[in-house]
């Protein structure tokens, strides 16, 4: 069933966001004529509205012919003349003509518009885009990793230390787009100079912290990483901002300190892993023990920031 949600700090009226959100769903093809819709005191308790605003809204749109209330049996999509059908075409029709319109504006051309839309959708027109990850071991390797699997680039992890080395200069050099994360950005800023180089920053994804400070509340929670070098973005985050609100125990370790690495093993209820350790920690917790590692360290915003320099160079 169709689900309404309103937003208190805007400047419209409970019935124009209503009726903003049943179009939305209209065209969406999330609604068809004759669907039932929340009854008014499920929509009121949802909303967290007074029942008889939910009851006006609902008459305000049977009024306009949207929705019909049929007693003891709620309110439905109201079928008309001609049909919702109709208006989702008219609606696709408009965008078809806004999209175009403004393309011409642009510049683009018929045959580069439509380039761009099939690379946007995922097609063969996207520019092969090869990535260098300049940064600690760990998060180098990770993040390689990850942009290979989730862009399809081909990327290539360069250890800080290895850099400035033979090796590391004909690697960042063949590449298109050198990136790091902001520890690292001004010693990397100056190879990409250097080599006359893109410079992209690696944003982490907040729903990894989110959900690591979330579970610190209620669980004592160890993080186990492969190299201490990592340590520092994850150290800042959890002691600055974790220890202040819980009394729960928390530990950040590397993998081969044994002595912290058996307290984690003993007391914490919850052990997130680095992908680089997760074979040797599973082997070192007992099977009650609750592990978990991502997959998905990079925020949208950075893969987003990649996939534009693969669609428009």
């Amino acid at each position: 069933m169709l689900k309404f949600n309103l937003d208190k700090s805007v400047g419209l009226s409970y019935f124009e966001q209503l009726k903003g959100q049943l179009f939305s769903a209209i065209y969406c093809g999330k609604i068809k004529e004759g669907d039932r819709l929340p009854s008014l005191r499920n929509l009121a308790e949802d909303l967290k509205v007074n029942y008889k605003t939910v009851r006006k809204v609902y008459s305000r749109l049977a009024e306009e012919g949207l929705v019909e209330i049929v007693a003891g049996s709620g309110a439905f999509l109201r079928k008309r003349d001609g049909g919702f059908a109709k208006m989702r075409d008219d609606a696709i029709y408009k965008l078809l003509g806004d999209v175009y319109g403004r393309s011409r504006e642009l510049g683009l051309t018929d045959e580069r518009l439509i380039d761009l839309l099939q690379a946007y959708s995922g097609g063969s027109q996207l520019r092969p885009l090869r990535l260098a990850i300049v940064d600690d071991d760990e998060e180098a390797h990770i993040f390689s990793n990850e942009l290979e699997l989730r862009l399809g680039s081909h990327a290539v992890s360069v250890t800080l230390s290895e850099a400035n080395t033979s090796r590391g200069l004909e690697i960042l050099g063949q590449s298109d787009v050198l990136l790091t994360t902001s520890w690292h950005m001004e010693e990397v800023a100056k190879l990409a100079d250097g080599l006359g180089k893109k410079l992209l920053e690696i944003k982490p994804s907040h729903e990894i912290y989110t959900e690591i400070l979330s579970a610190a509340q209620d669980y004592n929670v160890g993080i186990v990483i492969r190299d201490e070098k990592t340590m520092h973005a994850s150290w800042e985050v959890f002691m600055h901002i974790y220890h202040p609100s819980t009394d729960k125990l928390f530990w950040i370790a590397p993998i081969h300190r044994r002595d912290l690495i058996e307290k984690i093993v003993q007391f914490a209820d919850l052990i997130f892993v680095s992908p680089m350790c997760w074979d040797e920690m599973r082997k070192l917790t007992p099977s009650d023990k609750t592990l978990k590692t991502y997959e998905k360290f990079i925020s949208e915003e950075t893969l987003n920031d990649l996939r534009r320099m693969q669609i428009l160079g």
